[in-house]
Order: structure tokens, then sequence, then C-alpha cells
């Protein structure tokens, strides 16, 4: 559901000449002009919860049918391959976002996996990497510009894909390009890909989102906070860690 997003502007912040944020600095600027509590970083508040309403009806009404009777068809190790091959076409995006980083060890391990994976593992059913000490790691585009200082923006809700911000919504879509079934599949098969992608994240997702919406009296309310102070808590390790 937070995979691939779409949105035709980058911020005016010119990242690339800021270099990496050192290990010590402050990191109070995620909040800039925001604040910390999420109602005061939610703008577009009236639209949000618009295309909020669309989504519920199509999850609702679309992909729950759907991840049920996928749950149902396809064993759980069936269900992990999927996962695992999808996740093996995000490797190049991770090698890319690591160099962006200036972290060579971790991009040439990334690369390392993709090429394992990607024959040893049938295209990444398997996961021959991770049994040769090979660890997996997700470096996107939108952890990149925060690194380089780019600020979080508003908060989006975005149609079918769901929550997300204007930084992540940028990187989405850098992301987006820079998978290898972007460059090496045709229209049609590739917009089944993105949805085949999209779906496995929801399927994994569903649990904890019916649990959040069967316990909250606002849901849009309490996934846009558990939205943000998560990512804002994986923003300042991914800081931290650089």
């Amino acid at each position: 559901m937070l995979g691939l997003i779409v949105l035709p502007f980058i911020g005016g912040t010119a990242w690339a000449e800021l270099g990496p944020i050192p290990l010590d600095a402050e990191t109070d600027w995620l909040f800039e002009d925001e604040g910390p509590d999420p109602a005061d970083r939610d703008p577009l508040e009236p639209i949000n919860r618009g295309i909020f309403g669309f989504n519920e009806a199509v999850y609702g009404w679309v992909f729950d049918p759907v991840a049920s009777v996928y749950q149902y068809v396809v064993p759980g190790p069936g269900r992990r391959a999927v996962r695992r091959f999808f996740s093996n076409l995000s490797e190049p995006v991770t090698v890319v976002n690591d160099l962006l980083r200036f972290r060579p060890l971790q991009a040439g391990s990334s690369g390392a996996r993709f090429l394992i994976n990607t024959t040893a593992g049938v295209g990444g059913l398997f996961d021959p990497a991770a049994a040769w000490g090979i660890e997996h790691h997700t470096s996107g585009f939108g952890g990149t510009l925060a690194v380089y200082r780019v600020p979080s923006g508003p908060y989006l809700v975005m149609p079918i894909m769901g929550p997300s911000t204007a930084r992540d919504a940028v990187g989405g879509l850098v992301d987006g390009v820079m998978r290898p079934d972007t460059w090496l599949l045709a229209a049609t098969p590739r917009l089944i890909m993105a949805a085949g992608s999209g779906f496995t994240t929801y399927d994994i997702e569903r649990e904890r989102l019916d649990a959040l919406r069967t316990t909250s009296v606002d849901f849009y309310a309490a996934l846009r906070s558990a939205y943000l102070l998560d990512r804002d808590a994986r923003i300042e390790m991914l800081i931290a860690a650089d």
C-alpha cells in the first residue's frame, strides 16, 4: 500500500549541494514549519480525508476479497516466495541510494544479493544470498532526500497507495523509475508488476490495518499518527546510521 508513489514535483531545496548530515547534527529540521503534532503536518486534511474514504472503499470492495482468496489459495511459503521476488526487484534501487549516501560497502552487498538471487535464487523467488551471510536492507530515495536535509513536507494520502509525505512521494516516484522492470517491460506488464508489488505489501499489512481500524475512534487520524511517527523514527535511525 505504501509502495510506488507518483507526485510531479520536487521541493526547492538544492539537496545535492548540501552533503550528508553529520552524525551529531540536530534533527529538529524534520519538523520545520510543521510541528511535532501529526495534525499540524496535515494542511490538506479535507482533501486527504476524501482520498482516504475512496481508498477505504477500494480496499473493502476489491483488495480485501482478493487478499482473502489469495491467502486461501496460495500457502504461506508461496506467498513468501512472491514477496521475495518483488523485494529482489528493489535491490538495484537500494544500490543506487546507498551510493548516493556514500555507502559503497552496503551498495556492494545489495548488488551481490541481486546477482545471486536473480540467478541462483530463480529470479528472486528464493534467497540464497541470505544463507551465504549477505543480509537484506532497504534504501529508498525518500530516505536519501532526508539524509540530504530535505524536510518531509505535508502529509499526503495517495489514491490506492495510502499514507505518504511530499518527500516520500517524490522518493517513491524516483525509486519506481530505477526498478529494472520499469525499463525491461512494456506498459501493460509493467502495470501488472506494480499492482502485484503493491498487493503483496497490502497482504502483509492487512491484519495490522484491521486491528488499528477496529480499535480507533478516528481511523484516519490514528493511521496518520502511526505512519508519521513510525516514519520519523526510521528517518532519525537512518541519519544516525549515516
